[in-house]
């Protein structure tokens, strides 16, 4: 065991070299190395850090440096924790004696040149990072995340309409919480501390209630888009929620929605497209509505030049923006349509207009 005061000192005296060959370069962000302080200032073991024991005495990191890197950081004031530097947590707080003096699992090996680097490689290759839902789970187990647990085991919908992953690890457990966030935040997805603090909130409570709520979600996707559709998995709840009210209709358009949408997803177009999902909604939207959009959605470059070719230029070569009837060079124009794609409109050149970028962008729809 070695406190953190020993380690950070080792460290700056240069007795623990933490920039080996053997090492990766610095990965932590801001957010992680401040995390490291948070564990240790509340107590939540790190993983052990791994020295090797040179025969001049000193120590070369073999795992831990990531941490030891924010632990110095942090000390030498180039680390902010919850806002504030290490000086300044010296006058209100008791954090520097407690990060101080809190011990590290250190193991120390040492021999052969070849064992150094076989120790470096099973450190590397056998251990496994929890996932984010395996960090919940271990941090907030109460009656919620047993709840959550019970609901996947038992509920074929949920697992069938969530993307599947190789090995299940909970990402769709994750997944499903930040859905639940999304509905009743409005629409909006949780950034990592924002679904922790939610997931700590309800730790205690029974998840009846949120299987109330997110079912109706999980039903739709089930009924509308089946087992064939290419349409990711973020999208198709995102849809549940803003047309939940429109289930019926889409469902009995069902077939159509996959094969279309199907097609689009795999043409060029989607590929080169700035707003996939926007033309994902508009084409089921057409079918829903009765209202077919061109299998065309963008127009290409052949088309601005044929349409550029049969326009009148000023004697500098600059062409008139349809909408603001200020002149721009060729490049900085766009051809746009203009009774839009999504309301049927079609990609040809008798629906296609000249717009800046400026204009473009104000049109959307309209």
């Amino acid at each position: 065991m070695m406190t953190v005061r020993e380690l950070y000192e080792k460290v700056v005296n240069g007795v623990i070299i933490s920039d080996i060959e053997l090492q990766r370069a610095i990965v932590y962000d801001a957010e992680k190395q401040a995390l490291v302080i948070d564990s240790i200032y509340h107590g939540i073991p790190l993983p052990a850090f791994y020295l090797w024991q040179r025969e001049d005495g000193k120590l070369e990191v073999l795992d831990g440096k990531q941490r030891i890197e924010a632990i110095k950081k942090f000390k030498q004031g180039n680390l902010l924790y919850e806002g504030k530097t290490w000086k300044a947590y010296a006058y209100d707080s008791d954090l520097q004696q407690v990060v101080d003096n809190a011990e590290l699992t250190t193991i120390i090996c040492s021999g052969t040149e070849e064992k150094k680097r076989e120790i470096f490689n099973r450190i590397n290759t056998l251990g496994v990072a929890l996932s984010k839902f395996e960090v919940l789970n271990g941090l907030y187990h109460g009656n919620y995340i047993k709840g959550l647990n019970d609901y996947f085991a038992h509920d074929a919908n949920v697992r069938k309409v969530l993307p599947n992953a190789t090995v299940d690890r909970g990402e769709n457990k994750y997944h499903l919480l930040e859905y639940l966030y999304y509905v009743h935040k409005g629409g909006v997805f949780p950034k990592r501390v924002e679904l922790h603090d939610y997931v700590q909130r309800h730790k205690d409570e029974s998840f009846n209630e949120e299987i109330k709520k997110i079912k109706p979600y999980i039903s739709f996707i089930r009924d509308v888009f089946g087992d064939g559709s290419k349409i990711g998995s973020v999208l198709k709840f995102r849809l549940s929620v803003k047309y939940l009210k429109d289930r019926t209709i889409w469902q009995q358009h069902k077939d159509d929605i996959c094969k279309e949408c199907n097609a689009y997803i795999k043409s060029n177009d989607y590929k080169l497209s700035p707003s996939k999902e926007e033309d994902i909604e508009a084409i089921i939207l057409g079918i829903a509505g009765h209202v077919r959009v061109d299998p065309k959605r963008l127009f290409t470059k052949e088309d601005k030049a044929q349409l550029l070719s049969t326009l009148t230029s000023t004697d500098d070569g600059l062409y008139e923006c349809n909408q603001c009837h200020q002149h721009f060079a060729a490049e900085e124009l766009t051809v746009d349509h203009i009774r839009p794609w999504s309301l049927g409109g079609r990609t040809v050149l008798s629906n296609a207009q000249l717009l800046c970028r400026a204009c473009n962008s104000r049109k959307g729809n309209k």
